[in-house]
């Protein structure tokens, strides 16, 4: 999830004045490499709904939908640091088996490899842009997460500028704007991101996601922060859909990190043969 929400950097720089781009970079840079575990495991529950604003607060106006999905990450290369993912759906029982892979690299110019698998269908599908310059379309299992705020973040592949410092939910944070490269702009729906990065633990605490007319679109917050295994981990993140009124809250029922997870288990067999699956699953539970 923590990469996850890596979540919200945004378009071209254009005429844009950078301020104290070194500053900013650095601060991004402690972001992006900050120690998540070698490899985790999570069980989390996600609820969604339509929301109606009571002052500060959101209050779900329509019925929740709920789902439930065990992950697990891995770094892999010859540095670590590229990831491989797998979540799987275990609720609700029509959904159950339902699984996301994803691939990130560190390389630039090599862009994050996602596929879904439906059981229903049997069928395990590439996501793709409509074209090799555009954004990806579509959520994580239907949440109001997007296919692209989780793919990784490359330090690479933005320009930060730094705005201050302010304290969110009492916490001092470093303020960074965020846009992308001109070689990721193209690939983005977003036109920039503003972010508030804890000094202590470098987690982006919260994040504004505009579009490229520079509306706000989405806002996430990394709450209920707590240290396993030697590592902090966000166990709830809000993520608010301000153009459709929805939100999603994910949290993590469960972690472990940094435990032996062999990489057969991210094989395309392991998404798609689920009694092979759970046999390798027993032991990381």
């Amino acid at each position: 999830m923590g990469t996850l929400l890596a979540l919200l950097l945004i378009l071209p720089l254009a005429a844009q004045q950078l301020k104290e781009p070194a500053k900013a970079k650095e601060i991004a840079r402690k972001m992006i490499k900050r120690d998540d575990g070698k490899t985790s495991y999570n069980l989390t529950k996600v609820i969604t709904c339509a929301f109606e604003a009571q002052g500060e607060k959101r209050k779900c106006s329509g019925q929740a939908r709920t789902k439930s999905f065990e992950s697990i990450s891995k770094d892999v290369g010859p540095a670590l640091e590229d990831t491989i993912g797998l979540s799987v759906i275990s609720e609700p029982a029509d959904e159950k088996g339902s699984a996301f892979l994803q691939k990130d690299y560190e390389q630039a110019g090599k862009d994050t490899e996602q596929w879904m698998y439906l059981p229903a269908l049997k069928k395990l599908k590439r996501i793709v842009a409509e074209s090799s310059n555009s954004p990806k379309t579509g959520t994580l299992f239907g949440s109001e997460i997007a296919y692209e705020d989780i793919e990784k973040v490359r330090l690479s592949d933005y320009n930060y500028s730094y705005l201050g410092e302010e304290k969110v939910d009492g916490k001092d944070c470093y303020i960074l704007e965020s846009f992308p490269t001109a070689s990721r702009a193209p690939k983005s729906s977003y036109g920039r991101g503003v972010l508030w990065v804890d000094k202590s633990t470098f987690i982006a605490v919260k994040s504004d996601s505009y579009d490229r007319q520079n509306r706000l679109v989405k806002t996430f917050f990394s709450k209920d922060i707590q240290v396993v295994g030697g590592v902090h981990v966000a166990r709830q993140l809000i993520v608010v859909n301000h153009k459709n009124n929805r939100m999603s809250l994910m949290k993590l029922e469960k972690v472990k990190i940094n435990l032996p997870i062999p990489e057969a288990l991210f094989d395309t067999r392991a998404v798609q043969d689920s009694a092979f699956r759970e046999s390798q699953m027993g032991s990381i539970r």
